[in-house]
């Protein structure tokens, strides 16, 4: 029997004994970010939790991949700051102390993206989907600027239809090049007043060691 046919004939336990989870460390869960799933109340002094659901990449050592794990856990809102279902929000450890059950091992820190009005932490603007709001502002208006409105002219021909759209389309892209090339002169004279200040500091430093 060759060796291709006894690895087929392995069994796939053998296979999935291989595969081990990525052992979770004690500051693995100490901060986390999910989405709110559930309100509640806890005890008779009815104290605001929330089910969280967070995510966990389990690493794979059988094929050296991640796999997204999803993990559901319970925080104190004592504030009652976790605003609606669906809502983003940051949880950290709470203290044993604290924890009015052993389920409830979180407590809320505050709310990160609202339910469909995600906002990106560096460049401040709203996110539908996988595109910036401003720029699917854009689209559309160009789309109705450029395509639209001479489509719209009954009179005109089809030739001076695409004409137009050709003019105007070709005057926005003129547009787009000159602001790039302004911002790009802008980059390139910031650099050359920091390296000229650089230079002047280096040969104050090299005068005063003298």
């Amino acid at each position: 029997m060759n060796f291709t046919a006894q690895l087929l004939k392995i069994e796939p336990v053998l296979c999935i004994a291989n595969r081990c989870k990525t052992e979770l460390s004690k500051n693995t869960l100490d901060m986390l970010l999910g989405k709110v799933l559930k309100h509640t109340h806890i005890g008779n002094d009815k104290i605001p939790c929330v089910q969280v659901r967070c995510r966990l990449n389990d690493f794979d050592e059988y094929i050296k991949k991640y796999f997204s794990r999803p993990i559901d856990l319970w925080a104190l809102d004592p504030k009652n700051t976790a605003g609606r279902l669906g809502d983003t929000i940051l949880i950290t450890k709470c203290d044993v102390n604290k924890r009015p059950a052993k389920l409830v091992t979180h407590i809320v820190d505050r709310v990160m993206f609202k339910y469909g009005n995600i906002i990106d932490p560096i460049t401040k603007k709203r996110v539908i989907k996988e595109k910036y709001e401003d720029d699917i502002n854009l689209q559309t208006e160009l789309v109705k600027e450029i395509i639209e409105e001479p489509s719209s002219y009954d009179v005109l021909l089809f030739e001076e239809k695409r004409d137009i759209q050709w003019r105007r389309l070709n005057t926005r892209k003129m547009a787009i090049s000159q602001r790039e090339l302004s911002k790009h002169g802008r980059l390139s004279t910031r650099r050359m007043i920091k390296n000229i200040s650089k230079e002047k500091e280096e040969e104050l430093n090299k005068d005063k060691d003298d």
